[in-house]
């Protein structure tokens, strides 16, 4: 049988995370699309919207017509079939926007948190192999590392919205004793700023897109304060109001550096002692959450105890673990994939 030429293959790859995925194709595709999937209430909202299922910021803006599902929660695919089901729906609608039809073969790698790159890969596997040839499933922080070419003895730490994954990276596939998970990610970080300002203000009514809003104008952490004052509008007891919130904005941003750091010091005491100088130097900091101002400083500063340190803030987090899986699409010859621990059932 002739070989199919590398001209009719569609290599694809996806950041599927919490909050945000990312798709981008050897084709030049380049989506991004709020993990969000929305089904008509009834068969009016369904008649109206004349679709079955919409999707990311389509599905928003039609909520209050739609039952809203975010299928993915702290890293990991919500445990139930309608869950399962609408991931699959959304891995579908995401390989559906590079235009796979053009193709003879598709194939895709999908970055996924690292602990559902484990636990559900199977389902992750299942979602996309209905519309794609070959699909290999690695860990987000495997595919930063991938994309920056720093997989020789590399520390990652990917903040996403659900959790915050640390991978140890050493030019192969990380096994799960090479990572490890919290739960302290940008949601925990919106958590804790309506916290400490709701503490701070008596009757403040804030919501958790207007805390998202905040953080992602705002943030920041001591290492790197801002010259002006954190000033946001919102309402107390139904009254406007424009209030200062500097100090929540400091210590809900805070709030992740410590179990981030203890994670890092377990990561290095485990890894072969030979080679802790270079993990040491070679940090990565990925994610949406790295767009803290001054945390990369900081994590530094909080990990000098250990020897010298180097913590490499990423330049484009939203788009990098895409890049990573599209470039270990196209390097990565397909009849290797199956020998990786990832790439199958």
């Amino acid at each position: 049988m002739a070989s199919i030429m590398a001209d009719d293959v569609l290599y694809i790859g996806i950041d599927l995370g919490t909050f945000r995925s990312v798709m981008v194709s050897s084709d030049s595709h380049e989506e991004e699309e709020l993990t969000v999937i929305g089904t008509p209430k009834d068969a009016i909202a369904k008649n109206f919207l004349k679709r079955d299922v919409l999707f990311g910021e389509e599905a928003l803006k039609n909520r209050l017509a739609l039952n809203l599902f975010r299928p993915l929660e702290k890293g990991v695919i919500k445990d139930t079939s309608a869950d399962k089901k609408h991931i699959a729906d959304f891995i579908t609608h995401l390989i559906g926007l590079a235009d796979p039809e053009e193709y003879n073969r598709v194939v895709a790698v999908i970055g996924a948190p690292a602990e559902a790159s484990h636990v559900d890969k199977t389902a992750i596997f299942d979602a996309a192999a209905g519309s794609v040839n070959a699909a290999m499933i690695i860990s987000e922080p495997f595919a930063v590392a991938y994309a920056l070419d720093m997989i020789e003895h590399t520390l990652v730490i990917d903040i996403g919205a659900g959790t915050a994954d640390l991978c140890r990276v050493y030019g192969t596939i990380p096994g799960p004793g090479d990572q490890m998970h919290t739960g302290h990610g940008g949601d925990f970080v919106d958590a804790e700023l309506i916290k400490q300002v709701q503490a701070k203000y008596n009757g403040a009514q804030i919501t958790k897109d207007m805390a998202r809003r905040w953080k992602e104008q705002f943030s920041f952490v001591s290492t790197s304060t801002p010259k002006n004052p954190v000033m946001v509008d919102f309402s107390i007891e139904g009254k406007a109001m424009t209030l200062d919130i500097t100090d929540c904005m400091q210590a809900a941003c805070e709030s992740i550096v410590d179990p981030i750091v203890e994670n890092v010091k377990l990561l290095i005491a485990g890894s072969n002692p030979e080679f802790h100088d270079q993990f040491r130097a070679n940090m990565v900091l990925a994610g949406g959450g790295s767009g803290i101002k001054g945390l990369g400083a900081m994590i530094e500063r909080r990990l000098s105890d250990m020897g010298d340190v180097n913590v490499h803030v990423v330049d484009d987090p939203v788009r990098l673990g895409a890049m990573g899986g599209l470039r270990l699409a196209m390097e990565v010859p397909e009849d290797m994939w199956k020998n990786l621990t990832l790439a199958s059932r």
